[in-house]
């Protein structure tokens, strides 16, 4: 990805939940579980939110905050890195916002 748009690395990141590697290490994990979110909270919230920052790290690799609502309607952010188009690594999640 050179330059690039909020809406198309959004759309980049709906296609990699779709069909592509989305990538939670532990310390996420632990983080969704101290937030009472499953994946499909994050993923709620990477579909239907908005990215209210982004920043290119170069080497194809784009890091984004995208916050919207969670399935029961509550505020949340997802923090994630976008790696070479294919894969999503969420940084971390962020609730009651």
């Amino acid at each position: 990805m050179a330059s690039i748009t909020a809406e198309e690395l959004k759309a980049r990141i709906c296609e990699i939940l779709d069909y592509g590697s989305v990538i939670l290490p532990g310390h996420v994990k632990k983080r969704m579980d101290e937030r009472g979110y499953h994946m499909s909270d994050v993923r709620c919230i990477l579909k239907n939110g908005d990215i209210t920052t982004f920043s290119n790290e170069g080497n194809e690799k784009y890091h984004c905050e995208i916050h919207g609502e969670d399935l029961d309607g509550h505020k949340g952010a997802v923090i994630t890195i976008v790696t070479k188009n294919t894969k999503l690594v969420i940084l971390t999640v962020l609730g009651g916002l």
